[in-house]
């Protein structure tokens, strides 16, 4: 069993792992330009009226900044490089933006594959080799319903079991969307709704919401999570 999969295992679990995040996770900075971000979303609803306004692209890269994409060995691309780059992509990043991962209207993700492919590999986010984790984070800033933010500590853990790592554009993708199509999965499998993110700290989107219930898995004990299985009734 994959970790994810214990992460998902029912709403039960899920919810719980979420709540764990909710109370462990980081705060601060980090949490309150997300929750901006987030605000300037709900307020809007026009990705093509955000991308527009520079002050969303100033939060935008801020908080890829609070979320250590400039930090260590990652390096973030200058500010005015990636505004330019997201206006570029505006016209394929708008078509995404009509797909939410919680929507019953298509059967998988693949009618939005060859766009994803596009804007991951060309949106100029990172000056550093890798690409997922700064990609990944950005996308869902852009599309909070639709994409999870990745990392290494957490995620790649969690659905691969070790860091999984290339220096391939093309591997890099293909294990990105690997990571969004079973977050598609996910989210059917326990009928997750926008009702369940109610806005409470970390709860801002059923993308995040997954990200959460993984965050959440890791910053709990091993002993909540036995307890937690142990009062799992059995099938």
């Amino acid at each position: 069993m994959q970790l994810i999969d214990l992460a998902t295992i029912s709403k039960k679990h899920f919810h719980f792992f979420v709540e764990k995040c909710n109370q462990t996770y980081r705060s601060g900075h980090a949490l309150a330009y997300y929750r901006d971000l987030i605000a300037m979303h709900r307020q809007s609803r026009s990705l093509e009226t955000l991308i527009d306004n520079d002050q969303f692209l100033i939060i935008t890269y801020r908080t890829l900044e609070e979320w250590d994409m400039n930090k260590r060995r990652a390096k973030l691309a200058p500010f005015q490089d990636f505004k330019k780059s997201v206006i570029t992509y505006k016209e394929q990043l708008l078509k995404l933006y009509t797909y939410k991962l919680y929507d019953d209207i298509y059967d998988d993700l693949s009618t939005i594959k060859p766009i994803s492919e596009i804007i991951f590999s060309n949106l100029n986010v990172m000056l550093s080799n890798r690409k997922i984790v700064g990609v990944s984070k950005a996308l869902h800033f852009l599309l909070p319903d639709l994409i999870m933010p990745i990392d290494s500590k957490y995620t790649m853990m969690a659905f691969y079991g070790y860091n999984k790592y290339s220096n391939s554009t093309k591997k890099e993708f293909e294990t990105f969307w690997d990571i969004i199509s079973s977050t598609y999965d996910i989210a059917g499998r326990l009928k997750l709704s926008p009702h369940d993110a109610d806005g409470v700290l970390w709860k801002q989107s059923i993308p995040k919401l997954i990200d959460n219930a993984i965050i959440g898995m890791w910053n709990s004990d091993k002993e909540e999570i036995l307890s937690l299985c142990d009062s799992e009734p059995s099938r």
